[in-house]
């Protein structure tokens, strides 16, 4: 009777015994659980804690932590891989903006009234190739400069309106050129802001430049105020079989279809996308049918 006693007594223990371990190991694995929940949130950076009562835990824990740490030299590897490629960028670009410039100025200063109306058409061409030349590495230059460096805002108190009203007028003659007749609807009343006032214009002059560049017929520019907000929507239709997706027109190089690739590098909305966000704005397109809007959005006063 007394080794049944101890047989049961013996079987009470190590029942106690695995339903500790049983619980323990629960614990355990809770605490791995949140322990990565956390780090996929990116709330830590810290590896798990590999001190565990189960040796296998251990074990999976410390490989988890090996194979994190390959992946963070990963990822710091291809992060400075970039940004050396934007420094190269920035750099190669600088580089080739004096020399360009150079060549642009003796073109244009060139004095052509002994030259052949062919040699003239010729330099008309070289000129306007060195122009878009030049037009491409400032676009490079610039969204190279943007991603790569802290831009330093130049906060003023300037009339938004007024810089609105003279992007439009200075660029008529590209309309004019397009046979584009631009419908225009602007507040009669300044609209203030206080901002950085070059930025500003940035944003502006790369959407105005871009609507002009691919639209299919008119423009349609509307600037409305409300609650401190002033928002800036500009209309061009498209081609019907466009295959243009607004939700990626602000990444970079992206130029849309055939119908879009004239010459763009891809990158003027991108710096648009890059400024608004320094302004703490909102900038989005949207496409119904053939008709493309792009509204932008910053803080303005009233």
């Amino acid at each position: 009777m007394s080794g049944i006693i101890y047989a049961v007594i013996l079987l009470a223990l190590v029942a106690a015994f695995l339903l500790y371990r049983l619980i323990k190991l629960r614990r355990e694995i809770r605490s791995i659980s949140s322990q990565l929940e956390a780090l996929v949130a990116g709330d830590t950076e810290k590896m798990l804690d590999i001190t565990f009562v189960d040796k296998e835990l251990e074990r999976l824990a410390g490989l988890f932590n090996q194979y994190n740490d390959k992946q963070r030299m990963l990822v710091a590897g291809a992060m400075n891989d970039e940004q050396f490629l934007k420094d190269s960028v920035a750099n190669i670009s600088h580089d080739l903006r004096t020399p360009l410039t150079v060549i642009l100025g003796h073109l244009q200063l060139m004095d052509r009234k002994d030259l052949t109306d062919d040699q003239n058409e010729r330099m008309d061409i070289v000129l306007n190739k060195a122009m878009r030349m030049k037009e491409l590495v400032d676009a490079f230059y610039e969204y190279s400069l943007i991603t790569t460096s802290k831009t330093e805002l130049k906060i003023e108190r300037f009339n938004v309106l007024n810089v609105l009203t003279e992007l439009i007028t200075e660029s008529i003659p590209a309309m004019e050129e397009k046979g584009i007749t631009p419908d225009i609807d602007l507040p009669e009343h300044s609209v203030y802001m206080e901002s950085d006032r070059i930025i500003t214009e940035r944003i502006f002059q790369n959407l105005i430049t871009n609507a002009i560049r691919y639209s299919a017929g008119d423009i349609a520019i509307c600037m409305k105020t409300a609650s401190k907000k002033m928002t800036v929507t500009i209309s061009n239709p498209i081609p019907e079989d466009s295959e243009l997706d607004p939700d990626r027109m602000f990444d970079r190089f992206y130029t849309g279809d055939a119908s879009r690739n004239s010459g763009g590098t891809g990158l003027g909305l991108a710096v648009v996308k890059e400024f608004t966000n320094k302004l703490q704005g909102t900038v989005e397109a949207q496409r119904e049918g053939n008709k493309l809007t792009i509204r932008l959005e910053l803080p303005c006063e009233g």
